[in-house]
Order: structure tokens, then C-alpha cells, then sequence
């Protein structure tokens, strides 16, 4: 099953051929002997690779549409959703940091907090 050699021209990425690199001839027999005598997955033949067809094809709908995933409700809600309006220079500067900007946002605004409170 494996052969150790892409299949019909693919050229694996080097990690995925580093790893077929890594099993030596014997455990590559075991593994395809293994594979071809899986009564319930039985190797795809030409055959069916010519039945194949893209995704775009059979189930367009879906592919232009995939559905969004979406987040089921926390336990106990860590965090508060807000419109908050921030001049534009603040937000490009924390936004200029990356991803997770957000999070050192809130961080700047707690320091903020903490501050004031020892203040008062």
C-alpha cells in the first residue's frame, strides 16, 4: 500500500517522505498485507479513481457554503462581548502586534484598572 513512492506522480511534501523513509521494507510489506486483507476497506481499483469527482462537483452547495462552525455555550462565560469605540491610532497599534492582540488589549486595559483602583 505504501511502496514508499507517491502514486501516480504525487510528490509527497518532505515530512510525510521522511516518514515512508523511516519504515523499512519488511514493515511496509505487513502494513500493505495488512491493508489489502481489511474486509471492510477494501483498495480503491482504477476504477473507482475514474468514478471519482471533486467535491465542487457532486456537492457544490456545501463547498460554496461550508458550514460555519460555531461555538457551543461556555459553562461560565470568561469574557463580556462589547462595542467599543478606541480611536483609530490606539487600535492600529495593537493590532500592528499580531495575533492576539485582543488578549494584550485587555491585558493594557486591567493594568489600566489596577492602576486607577490604587489611585483611589
Amino acid at each position: 500500500m505504501t511502496n514508499k513512492q507517491p502514486t501516480k506522480g504525487r510528490k509527497l511534501n518532505p515530512r510525510a517522505q521522511r516518514a515512508l523513509d523511516l519504515i523499512s521494507d519488511e514493515e511496509d510489506r505487513r502494513i500493505t498485507e495488512a491493508a489489502l486483507s481489511d474486509p471492510d476497506n477494501p483498495p480503491l481499483t482504477d476504477e473507482d479513481f475514474a468514478r471519482m469527482r471533486p467535491a465542487r462537483e457532486v456537492v457544490p452547495h456545501i463547498v460554496a457554503n461550508p458550514p460555519r462552525k460555531v461555538r457551543g455555550p461556555q459553562k461560565a462565560p470568561k469574557k463580556e462581548q462589547i462595542a467599543l469605540s478606541v480611536d483609530p491610532d490606539v487600535l492600529a497599534f495593537f493590532r500592528s502586534t499580531g495575533k492576539g492582540w485582543q488578549t494584550r488589549m485587555n491585558e493594557a486595559l486591567r493594568d489600566a484598572m489596577k492602576r486607577l483602583k490604587r489611585a483611589s
